[in-house]
This record gives structure tokens, sequence and C-alpha cells, in this order.
């Protein structure tokens, strides 16, 4: 047999795989030609894959569904945790009251000079144009009779419209669905619509998405590779891929990079870590507002200080009070103030030279008060008890530059400045108003350690009007779409509800698009056919599975539903009263939710009747949580004969 060297092999293997395109040849040996897609060994087939449960990936997922096609939906967060940003945003949505043109021209203001493709930008206005019917007839089945407009009510009213000053804001709100803000309801609804297209979604919790597996010829998206207890799988994806894996907040790493930012924590879901970005990089995606962020509306759009990785703690100050006025400054690494402390920040932007920009936190954030100060915050319960131990006190400002590390000479010449400010009625460093201003009274002076604030970040693979993820040439990688705000629309400022509004755009768009038809993939012969026998739709899921619990003798089961999910408890009674409520289930985040299912079970304890949960009282800061809890004892209590 006549040996072939690597060369002759891969010359000949090409010239096989340019005739088998043709028609022409088949492999040696084989009875017929075969494509890059059955070199590889699938375990699971389905026609579209949609990575990420959040607003933007459920919508993808319930179109394609609605379009035919058999849709994978994998989640990388069990069910209790998934959803992102969209389980715990505010659950409001921005809404332009059917006028195009006024929406038009202030979503152009927000672009802030920033070039926007104008007929990317043409997709937001219009979805925003008339996001109440379309939230109403895709999630509510044409029913709002719950739904609210914010505009003119106290605090949420303050974002609608976010930018009063903007052409066309007198025609953009903020809405929900039901009276009520930051509380899951509109994720649960359209969890709910997901559920019920069970027969044609599959969806696999804890199961994270590792990488895009591409044709290496003509570079289409052929699949996904996903990390599912504890092996990896090879999934393919016969019409489309649909990226909605949120933006990277959470990966400190990402946020240094593009943002340049090391002083931080994330206020809302505390899984973004920026997959979907990198798997999008790996196939030549081309990325987008990598540099854009939202923010928090702490003082200067900064909170308390957590450790690395802990959630956000706010200092919310959508209004004027002793957090925001007075005899205070924040100061950074070096004792120099960086904004106006009793600005409201939309969105976490500050006002500079005409446009609200993101803010570059510092390395070292500190807010600096007087005694007065102090007494006013205590007396107004504003300050987190939990953080009192983190202030620094001094009898001198240069013995407080010292304890923070601040220069002394900076520290002190600014709290000077500032003092001349409120005397003057002229904030030459930063605008502050005079009303908003009082000088310094030398009894104590204080520092309290802070964090610069993240919501979400805008940034990542770069789509069209298709909702196809586009290549450093700005062409469309074929058969990858994405959705929602990892490479989301905005580029400078930012109008709240954006980002849910454009989930279910782009949701909507991408599930239509990745469940197309599409062109046979050509002919390969570079390596060898495998055999697979892949698991298709309704052969393995996660959706709708039911969890058991024993419950004795005069134990009864009941759930409600909290913020990240159920909450599930185990009423035991005793001569028609409650005895003990135990907690069998809960996912409530740490720190805010877990108060709650720490200190509220014992309180049931004697009550008989619903009336009398319900006069229980919540824990301070978890609202949600209690109201759960109270849900779930009402549900035991109620199977009692």
């Amino acid at each position: 047999m006549k040996n072939i060297s690597r060369r002759d092999f891969l010359k000949g293997g090409a010239a096989v795989g340019v005739l088998a395109a043709m028609g022409g040849v088949s492999l040696a040996g084989a009875e017929e030609s075969y494509t890059y897609a059955d070199t590889i060994k699938w375990d699971a087939q389905y026609d579209v894959v949609v990575l990420g449960m959040g607003f933007a990936g459920m919508t993808a997922a319930i179109t394609a569904a609605d379009e035919g096609a058999g849709v994978l939906l994998a989640e990388k967060m069990s069910e209790a945790l998934a959803g992102g940003n969209s389980k715990v945003a505010g659950q409001l949505f921005a809404y332009g009251h059917k006028d195009r043109e006024a929406t038009q021209a202030y979503y152009e203001a927000l672009c802030g000079g920033r070039e926007v493709e104008a007929d990317m930008l043409g997709v937001i206005v219009d979805g925003v144009t008339n996001m109440w019917d379309k939230i109403k007839d895709k999630f509510f089945d044409g029913n709002d009779a719950e739904f609210m407009d914010w505009t003119g009510m106290p605090l949420i009213g303050e974002m609608s419209p976010e930018y009063p000053e903007f052409p066309g804001s007198d025609k953009i709100a903020l809405c929900t669905t039901h009276q009520g803000v930051s509380d899951s309801f509109l994720y649960s609804s359209v969890k709910a619509k997901l559920t019920e297209r069970a027969d044609k979604i599959d969806v696999w919790f804890e199961s994270p998405a590792m990488e895009l597996i591409a044709d290496p010829q003509t570079k289409t998206v052929l699949g996904v590779k996903i990390s599912r207890g504890g092996q990896e799988r090879n999934v393919r994806a016969l019409r489309g891929v649909v990226v909605a894996t949120g933006g990277f907040e959470c990966d400190r790493r990402m946020v240094q990079e593009y943002l340049n930012i090391t002083n931080y924590a994330a206020i809302g879901g505390q899984f973004n870590t920026g997959d979907g970005i990198k798997m999008c990089q790996r196939v030549g995606a081309q990325m987008w507002h990598m540099n854009a962020y939202e923010g928090g509306f702490g003082v200067n759009s900064c909170g308390y200080a957590v450790e690395p990785g802990q959630a956000a703690a706010q200092i919310a100050t959508l209004t004027y009070n002793d957090m925001t006025t007075g005899a205070m400054v924040i100061v950074g690494t070096e004792g120099e103030r960086f904004g106006n402390e009793s600005e409201i920040p939309r969105h976490g932007h500050l006002y500079e030279n005409g446009i609200w920009e993101n803010p570059k936190y510092p390395n070292k954030i500190y807010m600096v008060f007087d005694q007065t100060q102090l007494d006013l915050m205590k007396a107004g319960n504003l300050l987190n008890t939990a953080f009192e131990g983190s202030i620094l006190s001094a009898a001198t400002v240069e013995e407080l530059a010292e304890k923070t590390g601040c220069v002394a000479e900076r520290l002190k010449e600014t709290i000077d400045n500032f003092n001349a400010f409120a005397a003057n009625g002229k904030d030459y460093t930063c605008g502050r108003k005079a009303e908003y201003m009082r000088a310094f009274d030398g009894k104590m002076y204080y520092a309290m350690p802070m964090n610069g604030l993240i919501l979400n970040t805008q940034g990542g693979p770069k789509r069209n009007v298709n909702a196809e993820v586009l290549d450093t040439d700005g062409a469309p990688i074929p058969h990858l779409y994405s959705a929602g705000e990892m490479g989301g629309i905005t580029a400078c400022m930012y109008q709240g509800g954006t980002n849910i509004a454009e989930c279910f755009i782009f949701g909507e768009i991408a599930g239509k698009n990745a469940a197309a038809a599409k062109d046979e993939l050509p002919a390969y012969a570079a390596a060898p056919k495998v055999e697979s026998a892949p698991a298709t739709l309704g052969m393995e899921t996660d959706l709708g599975a039911v969890k058991t619990y024993e419950a004795g003798e005069n134990q009864y089961i009941g759930t409600g539903k909290g913020m990240m999910g159920d909450v599930t408890v185990r009423v035991t009674m005793d001569g028609g009263k409650i005895a003990t409520v135990e907690v069998l289930e809960q996912n409530e985040t740490v720190g805010i939710g877990d108060k709650a299912i720490a200190e509220l079970p014992g309180k049931f304890a004697g009550c008989a009747t619903a009336e009398e949960i319900d006069a229980v009282d919540s824990v301070s800061g978890a609202t949600i949580t209690s109201g759960a809890l109270r849900e779930a004892v009402k549900a035991a209590l109620a199977q009692v004969k």
C-alpha cells in the first residue's frame, strides 16, 4: 500500500470536499456525502437552543415554539435562582404611548451624540412605542386591567420619564403589569407562559453553556457544549442558537478591563459573569457598547461597602434627605470630591458637561460627614445599622485623613472649600445647590467606606435588526442570535424600563428568526462521520418538576412565592393553633430576604386564623419574603379540617 504524506492527504481531502459539495463524489467507501455536523457525536438535538432564562431567553423560547420549533432552554442556575436581572429588576417596562415620533426623538437624545445605527434604534423605538400592547397580548391574553402607568407617582414617578428635559419625554412612561414593583411579578407571569408550552420546550436547569460549536468552513453555529450533571453534552441546534445570558457585571476582571472600575458591588442578579459574551467572542463576534453600564441610586451612585463578590447594599436616595444634604461630601482615594452628592443619579449617571455620564469610581470611596449629620441620619432611621461599625471617627480632619489613607492637605482643602461654598451659596467644584449644603460643625469628623454600584452592563456581541450576531466584518454569523442586555442598544444615557422592553423586542425577533428553516450545510470530508443517538424534545426536561415533602400527624405543607422562588413551610398544629413553622425550601437573597426566614416563623406560633397570620408584621427590608411566608403558612392552615 502506498504511503500518503500529510500534505498529500490534506490536498486530497480538500479536493474531495469541494467535489462532494458539488454533488459529484463522496468519500471512498461512503454511500453518501455528509456535513461537518455529522462528524460530531451529539447527545441531544433540537431545532432551537436558547441560553439563559431571563425575559429575553424565555421570550425567544416561547416565540420559537410558537413558530413550530422544538426548543431547549438551558439555564446555568437552579430553578430557584434562575432569571438573572429579569427576576430581581423593578418589573417596569418603558412605554411610548403609541407616539412613535415622540419616542424616536427621546431615544435619539438618550444616545448623547454616540452613533447608533438608525435601523437598530428604530427597532427599539417601534417596540417601546407599543410595548404596553405587546406585553398585554403576548403574556396576559389581552388583559391589561391591572397594568399601571407610574408617571406622577412618588419615587418611581421620578424616572417616568427619567429625562423630562428631552424632546418627546411627555410620552415616555414607566409601567408595570400590576400595582407593585420589584416583586418578580412580571417574571413569574412570563415563566407561566413558558410552562404552558412544556410540550414544545424542554428546560435544563443547572446546565451552563460552555462553548458554541461552529462549522470551521462556513462559521455556521451548529450547537452548544453544555455542562449538565457533571458531564459535557454536545447539543445540536438544527436551526439556530439564541444567546441571552446577560451582562458581565459579576466578572470583576471584565469590569476592570472594560469599565475601568475596581471598587464596586453588583446590585441585581449575582450570576452575570459574561459567559455568553466570551462564547460569542470565540466564534468571531464583534463587540459594542462595552463601556456602558447602569448604576444605582445611592449618593453619587454609591452604596455601603461590602466584601468583593457580595451583593450591593444600596443607600436608596430617590429623594432629598439627611443622607444627601447638609454637611456631607463623597471623596475618592486622595480626599477629593467627584460628583454632586445631592444630585439624584439617573440609573447611576451623574451630570457632566451637558450629558449624564457613568462615573469612574475611585479605588477608595468615603462618605465624610460631621456630628450633626450623623445625628440627623440616625434620627431619621436613614443609616443602615449593619454598617455603623465601619464608620471611622476623628477629632480633626488630619486624624481622619490618616485613618482613611486620604492625603491630609487635599481632604482639608476639600472640607474648607465646601464650608466656603455653603457660606457663599455657590459650589464651584460640583455644582451642588445652596439649599442642600451646610458647613461642617467641627465637633467630630466621620468617614464611612463605600462601593460604587453597578446594576447591569450593556455591552456584548453586536447584533442587527434580525437579532443576528455580527462578526468583526459586520456580517451575520450564521445561525447565531442574541437578545437582552448582552449587547444592548444603550450607548450613553438610559431610560428605566428599556432593558426589559429590549428583552421582549429582540427576544421575539431572535426566537422567530432562529426557528426559521435554514439552508443545508455544505458537504465535509476532512474528518470521518460519526454515529449519534441524540435525545430529542420531551425526553429530558426539568420544567414543571414537582417537589414533595413529608408531613406527619397534625402537620401541613404550604408554599408561597418569594423574591427568588418558592418558599415552602411545614406547619405543625396543636389544639387548633400553630405550634411551629419550619421552612423547608427557600432561596431568598442573603442579607435581605433571609432575615425574614430567620425571624418570622417563630412569630406565627399561636395563630389560628388567616387574619392573625396577616397581622404578623413584616421584617424590615424583606417585605416580599415576609409576604411569601405569610402566604405559605396560610396555605398550610387552609388544609386543617
